[in-house]
């Protein structure tokens, strides 16, 4: 959620080591958690696991706020490829592996790829837009939305409850 513009963060490089290992897995505090929803911490440990064993908890990561960090240039880019079944490895292999690629999914319609980015500024995003997707196999076209301002940009827990009724 955007709350107005953070002061920019200056990172050292154990400050990058630890938040991109946060950003990889978050260590839970379940003797918390337990207390929070009125259970023990072995039986929130026992749950967490079997909701992590069967994929219900992907991950438990760290949401870095992209604007402290310098990257607080957000766009949702449409691609369209010349993609076939020979190619489709590599273009989804190739626009996972771009650095600014937050997101990268397959979509039908007009256009074959939708892409989260995120850039330090409009100059690195044209360079993603202008250099890095002419990789991309059979590259045609891109048609870029950049953000203005988030309201939501996560699964929120409500979202939970009603898939329970």
């Amino acid at each position: 959620m955007t709350t107005g513009t953070p002061a920019r963060f200056e990172l050292d490089d154990l400050d990058r080591r630890l938040l991109h290992r946060l950003a990889e897995e978050l260590p839970v505090d379940l003797d918390a958690v337990a207390a929070q929803v009125g259970t023990t911490a072995d039986e929130a440990a026992r749950r967490f696991a079997r909701l992590r064993g069967a994929g219900v908890v992907r991950e438990c990561v760290a949401k870095i706020n992209p604007a402290a960090v310098g990257v607080d240039c957000t766009a949702f880019l449409l691609i369209r490829v010349a993609q076939n079944a020979d190619n489709f490895a590599a273009v989804r292999q190739i626009l996972g592996d771009l650095e600014a690629v937050e997101e990268a999914h397959a979509v039908g319609g007009d256009f074959d790829w939708l892409l989260k980015v995120r850039a330090a500024s409009l100059a690195d995003l044209h360079d993603v837009v202008t250099r890095k997707l002419s990789l991309v196999p059979g590259f045609i076209r891109v048609q870029t939305c950049i953000v203005l301002d988030t309201a939501c940009e996560f699964v929120n827990a409500d979202r939970v409850k009603l898939a329970g009724h």
